[in-house]
């Protein structure tokens, strides 16, 4: 059974961006590679565009001045196309050894910029996810690529790595300072929603990745979260309908400081996963 591909909503911006690029950098673009929600299947019509994009070349301070303009362009209509270039060599040998390379972040192009999406589950998402071909500026059909068993497995295995990296140096203390300074705060102060969403929707991702080696949506993991801990399963029902701006019958009460510390809760028993 053939799996469906990527949204059209989203195809088509990919394919005016992609042709925005090769107008003004004729050639630049070999390959484009889909990653975040577009790839784990939970992309919404308001959702970033994550990309990798494939370069037939190393991108230049000439070039950057023009792709600072066009990604900026897809922030001020409203739909970010995000991502990272690389070239077919790098990609094929692995973010180890890049030390930075050319990244967008909401729009906002970076020349030179570490860490990001330079990890192994980019390449994982890479690994499992639809690509597709740049042809004289025209963005191709999308599909996946084989891999053969020891590469999956290697990239695999570097991305659980990384995912319990990532859980102890990033998750573990940022739960622990969001406890900390909410510790003096009333229970039923509000909060945004946003911030909880990023709080109750992110660190369970990695503990699928290191389980299953695969990268799954936010929605996905919080419906594995909220099966292996069924203490935050009202919470994170709540929040994925707030993610997703569905009418709920208690849509009239905020989020509050004791939904926060509950989700701070969440992150520190997934991080607890990581020396596992």
């Amino acid at each position: 059974m053939t799996e469906p591909g990527p949204p059209v909503e989203l195809t088509d911006r990919a394919r005016e961006f992609v042709a925005d690029v090769d107008a003004l950098i004729p050639g630049l673009l070999d390959a484009v590679h889909l990653t975040g929600s577009g790839a784990s299947g939970d992309w919404q019509h308001d959702s970033d565009i994550d990309l990798v994009f494939e370069t037939s070349r190393f991108v230049t301070v000439v070039d950057a001045k023009v792709l600072v303009g066009l990604h900026a362009a897809t922030a001020a209509a409203g739909h970010c196309v995000d991502g990272i270039y690389l070239t077919a060599g790098q990609i094929a040998s692995g973010p180890d050894g890049i030390r930075s390379a050319p990244q967008v972040v909401s729009g906002d192009f970076g020349m030179a910029r570490p860490d990001g999406q330079l990890t192994w589950v980019t390449w994982l998402e890479m690994l499992h996810g639809s690509a597709a071909r740049v042809n004289a500026g025209r963005l191709g059909s999308w599909s996946k690529e084989e891999r053969d068993v020891d590469t999956a497995s290697a990239v695999s295995e570097r991305a659980s790595a990384a995912s319990r990296d990532n859980l102890r140096s990033y998750w573990m203390p940022y739960a622990s300072d969001t406890a900390a300074r909410l510790a003096a705060r009333s229970d039923d102060d509000t909060v945004p929603a946003e911030a909880i969403e990023w709080l109750a929707l992110g660190a369970q991702r990695l503990v699928v990745t290191i389980e299953t080696g695969r990268v799954v949506s936010k929605s996905a993991a919080a419906e594995f979260a909220a099966q292996r801990w069924p203490e935050y399963a009202e919470l994170l029902t709540r929040v994925l309908a707030s993610r997703r701006g569905e009418a709920q019958p208690c849509a009239a009460q905020p989020f509050t400081v004791r939904d926060a510390r509950r989700a701070a809760a969440l992150v520190l028993d997934c991080a607890a996963l990581a020396d596992c």
